[in-house]
């Protein structure tokens, strides 16, 4: 039995819709990730004339929850983090119920269980699903690839779509898992710009922008996934050359890996781990250098902020993200992943050479523009609308309350 326990305003989701398509999003959680930050900007974006918008979360939590739109209903299903095979039924029963035409489902476990629960309600409710991360380098991180790849396979060929964040994703899917090309579309993530450019410009405290030395800034989970022990390998040699700070913001369960190294690398008062950060667009936009050291990415939002702050990015070129964000020596500079010394090499010429500071700095808003919510959204909007053209019109009218 799932309960509908979250209406944040009454009066704008009980009302009478004549008729717009019925759209329901499915995350795990509304946790600090680049998915569950893109996917709120998605909520908030789509045109209320267009669709009527719901949201259904595996459990609801996560810090973008106070960012969730007031016109948007939320069903709380009660799950486990993770493998919680109730979430299945418990899905079929809102799908049952709500009867959505067009289902849009965020990440991998959510959409796996997102095609378990539409092949139990068995009506032509159309699915998307949305992939973030290479599944090849996802499976060889975390293991049980041979069984996990058999459940891509056999279920992602019943969703009507395939969203890919990059073109790296939507290659992998087509050529080893075998999805029709023509069934897999790449959409880049939706990066606010203007929000990450007003944020930007509120006032910073932190103690290492008070310094006087250039700052290098880093954004991500605590997660061996985005390589921070091979930066802070990498600033241990920058530090050696030039006086300088590095800021790493996020949050995860390397954390006390991290400080660890750290303290033996005796650079406890020139790196900073705050944490989580809400507003890491000032630490960004402050910084003399963004870097992201990944030994993957599904895309990269965090190098759009970058880019659109005018602060000259050094990124790894790992699978697949950056590529399809950052043009080597124009818009960033690209190292191996999982190589400190030339990923120091590439931090110490971009500090050491103003003219290419400047160059990567006028570059990069430009760049970043064509990943704006104004350009990413309206694609989703025609990809639904021509879903729905396909599908039965929805029988009720608005979500239940």
């Amino acid at each position: 039995m799932v309960d509908k326990v979250h209406s944040r305003m009454a009066v704008t989701t009980s009302r009478v819709h004549s008729g717009e398509p019925k759209l329901l999003f499915v995350l795990p959680s509304l946790g600090g990730g680049g998915a569950e930050r893109a996917s709120i900007d998605l909520l908030r974006g789509i045109d209320r004339e267009r669709f009527q918008m719901a949201l259904a979360l595996f459990t609801r939590s996560g810090r973008f929850l106070q960012e969730l739109p007031v016109d948007v209903p939320t069903y709380d299903l009660h799950g486990r983090q993770s493998y919680d095979l109730r979430l299945v039924w418990r899905l079929a029963g809102v799908l049952g119920r709500e009867r959505p035409d067009v289902v849009f489902s965020v990440l991998r476990y959510t959409n796996l269980i997102t095609l378990l629960a539409c092949r139990i309600v068995g009506r032509e409710t159309r699915v998307v699903v949305n992939e973030q991360n290479p599944p090849s380098a996802e499976f060889a991180l975390f293991g049980g690839g041979r069984v996990k790849a058999w459940f891509l396979r056999r279920l992602y060929a019943q969703a009507d779509r395939v969203t890919a964040i990059s073109t790296g994703i939507a290659r992998e899917l087509v050529s080893t898992y075998g999805l029709p090309q023509d069934k897999v579309q790449v959409i880049p993530n939706p990066v606010d710009l203007v929000r990450a450019r007003v944020l930007a410009a509120a006032r910073l405290e932190h103690p290492f922008f008070q310094s006087g030395l250039p700052v290098l800034s880093a954004v991500g989970r605590l997660h061996p996934q985005k390589g921070f022990t091979y930066l802070i390998r990498a600033f241990a040699i920058v530090r050696q050359v030039l006086p300088c700070k590095l800021v790493i913001l996020g949050e995860g369960p390397l954390r006390g890996e991290l400080e660890g190294l750290i303290a033996s690398l005796g650079l406890v008062d020139d790196i900073a781990l705050p944490g989580f950060q809400a507003n890491p667009y000032n630490y960004v936009s402050n910084s003399a250098v963004f870097v992201l050291s990944s030994l993957f990415e599904g895309f990269g939002n965090v190098l759009v902020d970058a880019l659109a702050l005018g602060v000259p990015v050094v990124s790894t070129r790992c699978p697949v993200g950056p590529e399809d964000i950052i043009t080597d020596g124009v818009t960033g500079i690209f190292v191996p992943p999982a190589d400190e010394k030339a990923l120091a090499q590439a931090i110490l010429r971009v500090l050491q050479d103003s003219e290419l500071r400047h160059r990567l700095s006028a570059s990069g808003p430009l760049r970043a523009a064509d990943f704006a919510i104004e350009r990413i959204v309206p694609q989703y909007e025609a990809l639904f609308e021509s879903l729905v053209g396909t599908s039965c019109p929805a029988e009720n009218a608005g979500w239940s309350t």
